[in-house]
This record gives C-alpha cells, sequence and structure tokens, in this order.
C-alpha cells in the first residue's frame, strides 16, 4: 500500500466539495424549516380567523337587549345555544343529553329565557333505538390529527368521550359552544325539580335568534358597515314602516384570504328588489347586527319562467342550469318545469323534497382546481311552504340535510336551515359560490323516510363514526352518503309497503324503480350500503356497527352519484320524468360586487376541457348503461328489419351473391372476436355514443332527427374517406353505391337503437352482427379481396 508523500497538496476539486456540501445543506434546512414549523404549529383554520372578531362571538348579542317586537320576530318558538356538559356530568350509558342556553320560547314560557336547560330525546321506543345506533366512543387518531393539521375544525371536545350521541356530537362539533338551534315537537317536564325540553325532531341548526323583513335605503358613508333600512308594514302591504340603522358586519378573510360576506354591492343587486330577510340580534349597545341574510324574493313561490313538457326541462336541466349565461356573477334566477298537464298552485303546509348542489370559486382570488373538474358538493333537504308572518303571503321555507365532511369553516353536518347554511354571514356561501336548488313536488312517504336515514347518516358524520372525523373520497362522500340515505330510505319503505296506503305505492314503487337504475346502474349494491340497511331493522338492537367502505370498486358501483354535478341532474331529470314539477332557484356569488371573484359552475369528470367535457360524459353513460333483456329485444326487431329490407336490395342489385360461402368454425370465431372489437365497437363508439347526445341530454324529437342524420351522414362519409387514407384495399368496396346504401341503413338502425336505449351495446351487438354475417356467410370477403385483418 502505497504511503501518502509529504509536500503533496490535496487536488482542487476535493477542496471544491466542501462550499457544494454546505450549500445543498443550506437549501435543504430552507426547503424542510417551513414543513418542520408546520408540523410543530397547526394553521388556523377559518373558523378560528372568523372567530377573532367580536361579532363573531355569543357574547356580542347579550340577552336581555331585545329589539322592537313590533319589527322583529322570534327566530322559532324554541330557539336556543347548546352547550356540551363536562365529561363528569355524564353518565356511563346514560341518556343522550345537553344544556341548551334559551334564546327564545313560545308565550307562556318567557321566563325560561336566558335559563340553561336540560335538552334530551322524548321517549319514544323508535327514536331512542335510532339514537342507540349511532352512539359511539370518540378517539381521535392519527387521521384526524392529520386532518387537523391541515386546518379542518375537529372536535377535539368530543375526545375520549364514551355514548356520544347526536346532540353531544352537535355541541360538541366546534371548538367553543355557539352552534344556535331551533327546536321542533318539544315537551316541557320537569326533572329533579328543574325544567327540561325534550325533542321529537333533531335540532334544526339555525343563526339569528331576531328576523326582520326590510327594504335597504342607504349606506352610512363615514360606516360601510351600517345602514339605513325600512321595515316591511303589513296593514299597508310594503316597506313603508319604520325606519333604523342596522349593522351588516364585514367578515375577516378566511385562510385563503376570501371573505364569506362582504356588504358591497348589496343596494345595487336586484336580489334585493323585494326585501332581505335579516337574522340576527342587538348587540351590546342596541344595534340590530345581521348574522344571516336572505333575499326575499328567492323565497318567494312566483318564476320568472314557465318550460313545458320533459324534453323541455331535460334540455334546461342539462344544458341551461348551468351554462355561462346563467352563471353571470350576481344574477339569480327562478324556472318552473311543468312535464305535463296544468300547474297546481302551491299551498301552504305543501312539502317538496330540495336537490341542492354548489359550484366552485374561480378568478384571482379563486380556489385551486384539480384534475380539470369542479367538485362542488351535493345534498338533499327539504322545502315547505309557509305563511309569512311579516307578510301574510305564503313563501318557501328550506332547510337543507347536511352530510358534510370536516372543513376548514365550521360547516356541521346536520340539518340546517337558510339562515345557518346558505345566507349565514360567517361561513355561508350566498356570496362566493353558484347554487342551485331544485325544489321537487314528489311523494311525502319519501320525504319522510329520506329525512329519518340522513338524520343517522349526519350524525356518523360528526363523530365520524368513533374516530371523530369524516373525510372524502370516491366512495365517502357528501353525494355518495346522501344517495346512500335515499337508497336506504326506498328501501326501508319496500320493506313495509304492506303497512302502507295503497293510494300512493303504485307511483311511489315506479320513482322508486327509476331511481334505483341511478343509485345502483350495475344492478349491484354497495356491500356497506346494504349492510347498513339492515341495522335499521332492528335498530339499537344488535351489536353490528356501521360499515363506510372506501374502495375504488364501491365507489364504481354508485358511479352516477360520485360527482355532484352528475347526482344533481340526473337526481332532478328521475324525478322530472317521473311526472313531478319543478321549481329551480340559482345563485350566483350574491351581490356579486367583488371582481376578483368568478363563479364556477360544478363539472363532470374533466368539465373544464371543452371537448372531453361534452365526450366523456356521455361514454360513460353509453357504456355503462346495462343491456337489458328490453334492449336484446329491440335490437334482435331491428336486427331482422335490417336482414329482410338488405337482402331484398342486395339480391337484386347482385350485391349479395345468391350462393353461400363455406364457413370454417375456427375461423369465424376468430374474426368474430375481431370484429366486435373493430369496426362494430369503434366505430359505434365514434358515430353514436362520442358524437350524439345521450338521450339523458333532453333533446326535442327533431334535435334528435338532425343528430341522428349527421351520425349516418358522417359514418357513411367514413367509408370512403378510409379507403382513401388508410385502408386502400377497400376503397373499390367502399366506393359502390350499393354498400353505402346497406351502410346507410345499418346507421339509421343503430341510430334508433342507441337513441331509444341509451346504451350503446345494442347498436353494437346489430353491428357486429351484420358485418360479421356479410363477410363469413355472403361473400364480403371476396369484395374486399383479402381476409380482414384483426
Amino acid at each position: 500500500m502505497p504511503l501518502p508523500q509529504p509536500g503533496l497538496r490535496r487536488p482542487p476539486h476535493r477542496r471544491r466539495r466542501w462550499p457544494a456540501l454546505l450549500l445543498a445543506i443550506g437549501a435543504m434546512a430552507l426547503l424542510l424549516l417551513p414543513l418542520a414549523r408546520a408540523a410543530l404549529t397547526q394553521p388556523p383554520t377559518s373558523y378560528d380567523l372568523a372567530w377573532r372578531a367580536p361579532f363573531n362571538r355569543p357574547a356580542h348579542y347579550p340577552l336581555e337587549r331585545r329589539p322592537d317586537p313590533a319589527l322583529y320576530r322570534p327566530h322559532g318558538d324554541w330557539f336556543g345555544r347548546l352547550i356540551l356538559p363536562p365529561v363528569t356530568a355524564m353518565a356511563r350509558g346514560g341518556e343522550d343529553w345537553v344544556w341548551l342556553e334559551v334564546e327564545q320560547a313560545p308565550d307562556g314560557h318567557h321566563d325560561l329565557i336566558g335559563r340553561r336547560l336540560r335538552l334530551g330525546w322524548q321517549h319514544d321506543p323508535k327514536l331512542h333505538a335510532l339514537v342507540g345506533n349511532v352512539r359511539t366512543p370518540v378517539r381521535l387518531g392519527a387521521e384526524a390529527r392529520l386532518a387537523a393539521q391541515q386546518g379542518n375544525v375537529v372536535p377535539t371536545r368530543l375526545d375520549g368521550r364514551d355514548d356520544v350521541g347526536p346532540l353531544q356530537s352537535l355541541a360538541g362539533a366546534h371548538p367553543h359552544d355557539d352552534i344556535t338551534v331551533a327546536l321542533e315537537a318539544v315537551l316541557l317536564e320537569q326533572r329533579d325539580g328543574e325544567p327540561m325540553l325534550r325533542i321529537g325532531r333533531p335540532p334544526l341548526q339555525s343563526t339569528g335568534r331576531w328576523v326582520g323583513l326590510v327594504r335597504l335605503l342607504s349606506r352610512d358613508p363615514a360606516d360601510p358597515e351600517r345602514f339605513r333600512v325600512q321595515h316591511y308594514d303589513r296593514l299597508r302591504g310594503g316597506f313603508s314602516g319604520a325606519v333604523e340603522t342596522v349593522r351588516l358586519p364585514r367578515q375577516p378573510p378566511d385562510r385563503h384570504g376570501r371573505r364569506f360576506f362582504d356588504p358591497e354591492g348589496l343596494l345595487e343587486t336586484p336580489a334585493g328588489d323585494e326585501g332581505w330577510y335579516l337574522y340576527g340580534a342587538p348587540d351590546s349597545a342596541g344595534t340590530f347586527t345581521v348574522q344571516a341574510l336572505e333575499p326575499r324574493r328567492l323565497t318567494s313561490l312566483a318564476s320568472d319562467r314557465l318550460l313545458r313538457g320533459t324534453t323541455a326541462g331535460l334540455n334546461h336541466i342539462s344544458r341551461v342550469n348551468w351554462s355561462a349565461d346563467q352563471t353571470r356573477r350576481g344574477r339569480d334566477s327562478r324556472v318552473d318545469l311543468l312535464p305535463g298537464g296544468a300547474p297546481t298552485p302551491w299551498q301552504p303546509g305543501d312539502r317538496s323534497l330540495v336537490i341542492h348542489s354548489f359550484g366552485g370559486i374561480g378568478g384571482p382570488d379563486g380556489e385551486a382546481i384539480s384534475g380539470f373538474t369542479v367538485t362542488g358538493h351535493f345534498a338533499f333537504g327539504a322545502a315547505r311552504v309557509v305563511v309569512d308572518p311579516f307578510t301574510g303571503q305564503p313563501r318557501f321555507d328550506l332547510r337543507y340535510h347536511q352530510i358534510y365532511a370536516n372543513n376548514p369553516n365550521g360547516i356541521v353536518s346536520g340539518s340546517q336551515d337558510w339562515s345557518a347554511y346558505t345566507g349565514n354571514l360567517q361561513r355561508g356561501w350566498l356570496g362566493t359560490r353558484p347554487i342551485s336548488d331544485v325544489l321537487v313536488r314528489t311523494e311525502p312517504l319519501l320525504l319522510e323516510e329520506l329525512a329519518i336515514q340522513a338524520e343517522v347518516l349526519m350524525a356518523r358524520y360528526r363523530s365520524g363514526d368513533g374516530r371523530g372525523v369524516s373525510l372524502v373520497s370516491p366512495a365517502i362522500s357528501c353525494v355518495q352518503d346522501s344517495s346512500q340515505a335515499l337508497w336506504i330510505a326506498i328501501d326501508q319503505l319496500r320493506r313495509r309497503r304492506r303497512d302502507l296506503n295503497g293510494g300512493d305505492l303504485p307511483r311511489l314503487a315506479s320513482l322508486a324503480q327509476a331511481l334505483d337504475a341511478l343509485l345502483t346502474p350495475f344492478g349491484m349494491v354497495r356491500d356497506d350500503w346494504r349492510h347498513n340497511a339492515s341495522l335499521m331493522d332492528n335498530p339499537g338492537d344488535g351489536p353490528d356497527r356501521f360499515k363506510a367502505n372506501r374502495s375504488l370498486w364501491d365507489g364504481v358501483l354508485s358511479w352516477r352519484s360520485m360527482l355532484p354535478r352528475r347526482a344533481h341532474d340526473e337526481m332532478a331529470g328521475v324525478f322530472l320524468r317521473h311526472g313531478d314539477p319543478l321549481h329551480l332557484v340559482r345563485t350566483n356569488q350574491l351581490p356579486g360586487a367583488d371582481q376578483r371573484l368568478t363563479p364556477l359552475a360544478p363539472t363532470q369528470l374533466l368539465g373544464q376541457l371543452p371537448v372531453v367535457a361534452v365526450v366523456l360524459p356521455r361514454l360513460m353513460d353509453a357504456f355503462f348503461a346495462p343491456l337489458t333483456g328490453r334492449g336484446l329485444a329491440l335490437a334482435a326487431l331491428l336486427l331482422g328489419a335490417y336482414a329482410a329490407v338488405a337482402l331484398v336490395l342486395g339480391r337484386a342489385t347482385g350485391f349479395l351473391p345468391a350462393q353461400r360461402t363455406r364457413v370454417r368454425p375456427l375461423g369465424l370465431m376468430r374474426q368474430a372476436m375481431v370484429l366486435l372489437l373493430t369496426p362494430a365497437l369503434v366505430e359505434e363508439t365514434l358515430f353514436r355514443a362520442a358524437l350524439l347526445p345521450h338521450p339523458l341530454e333532453g333533446l326535442s324529437g327533431w334535435d334528435s332527427v338532425a343528430w341522428g342524420a349527421l351520425g349516418v351522414g358522417l359514418f357513411v362519409a367514413w367509408h370512403p374517406l378510409a379507403g382513401r387514407l388508410w385502408y386502400p384495399m377497400g376503397r373499390r368496396l367502399f366506393d359502390d353505391g350499393r354498400f353505402l346504401v346497406l351502410a346507410s341503413l345499418l346507421g339509421v338502425v343503430c341510430v334508433i337503437a342507441y337513441l331509444a336505449t341509451g346504451s350503446i351495446w345494442p347498436p353494437v351487438l346489430i353491428h357486429w352482427l351484420v358485418v360479421l354475417i356479410w363477410l363469413e356467410l355472403l361473400g364480403g370477403r371476396s369484395r374486399l379481396g383479402q381476409a380482414v385483418q384483426g
């Protein structure tokens, strides 16, 4: 081994390694330092940032301050703030209860306002069984900690509790006791000498214990949050009542720098032409401070437009409702869709299903869009027609069944009215997103059962089935689990159909069958849906827990309800085809003054790619539509009709020989497999599935004829073009007028099969058999001059 010789210097390149190494270490430190800081310090949620504003805290609204009762009315008979009891107050295995700080009480019980009362469930066996089914111990694990690190609101106050029921999971959903609710079906009783409230329905999240109806007059230049308003005078039938100043507070920016509410533009927006409902309470100085806002125009039973006929309605749902014109910032619209007959006027007490969806936030201050897809959100809800106490006129009152995952804004899964959800100034989407609410006048039995099943899912989302967090995947989401609630509701109605009144049953059965085709497109019910439905048969009696399968396969089984836009449009279409009238209400970032925000319509998969946005949904609808017995029968009928005409024409013109060609079975099977792929599947994909609007899109009869003619024309022209460009051995045949006539007839038959079934498989089957029989049995190969290459 040679020894190092004294006096020799190290090569220069070795000395230069140290600065490079130090530079690399420094760069890595700069990159890793923000990550380490983020891991050590949890970022604030949007809820935390909003909490810093005093007007977003309950203490800002002292109960002793009451507005003029001639101008404002209580927001419900029973209204109050939920307070989570300490763990030490909850007996293990005891009933599910919380405290309620009473903010409103009906006549005869005003002495309870300001008191803290125990709130529990009524003694109803079915109700207690359902509550027992969703009670669970809550243990926050790694998934919940990661969700919190990502800026989501996580129910940390529930961690470590046992037997957490729906009331506790609602009261403990926020870091602070600030969730206010309206109560229904309330019984007042005495417990240990103290008054206690028991409810027969889950609490309804609601905001602002007082409500008024006003017209905005002007804005204070010195304080832009203060507006002069004039109240509605019922005796005079207009806004000629008292004038006062109210505060519409500008919300602080959320974690993305956007404000959920900014009063800029409120005076000018057309949405406020008919007045505004103000939900809120007086602050310590006595100034009425608005916590939620609702345009009166949107609650009206009137519409801006009436479309008659199922085809026109389907076209509006799929093409117009989310079009660029309908999704302009600051625009609102109300459209009635009447599938047939004369419109039936709405009456007080009428109820309807709500199909709700919203889109994305675009513009310079918008949100990031992933994978060219604006996913948005989906929910069911219920609307009822009530008599407005201010005007004496009927109006819509909306509530939503919000199956909502953990999020940065503090939106809590559960039943919510407009004031708690859309119009809430702290976290409502009225000012930042495009929204569509479809009101469906449908079967009351379905509405009741859906509300029950939605409450089960919403309670499960609040507790995360014991994990304390509910996150989104292709198989588990707002839209997938809203669809699960609907499927279980239908399943429960089917199980009890012998107990149902026979008057509505045939119509309900046909609706259930149509919804089944949407919810289970392959005819296979997801395992977790079926299991969870079985728990409803004997609720509260078994040790089984709910299932929530997250696999991609489960998402595929319910693929039609994987994206909110598709579910929204197809659900509305199912009810319209069933004969149910629809009332569509659309809003877009009201009041619309923020030029840095743009409403983005929710899309289907890859919906922001222009051509793909049109073609991909058509292909999915065509390929995933099953080949039913009806489709097979129609294909056989059309194939027979085509064969009869083609044989006569072919023999008369000499195109088809009189003698049969000798067939080799093995060769026939091999060629059959090749021909199924091309030309049958390839050409039907191009000229039917990708080109033609799917029947679900709601084209009129003449439009369908025009599109079909275009498809046939391109299909026929395809063959001479192929003979000239990439299939020269077929040029002579493809230029033969007799061949083109028969190809035209085949195109017509395939168009009819496709438009009649909505499935690509009947036309593929017809196309395949025609080409196979012609090539192998009727001398087609001899005309081509050589075997078709696979």
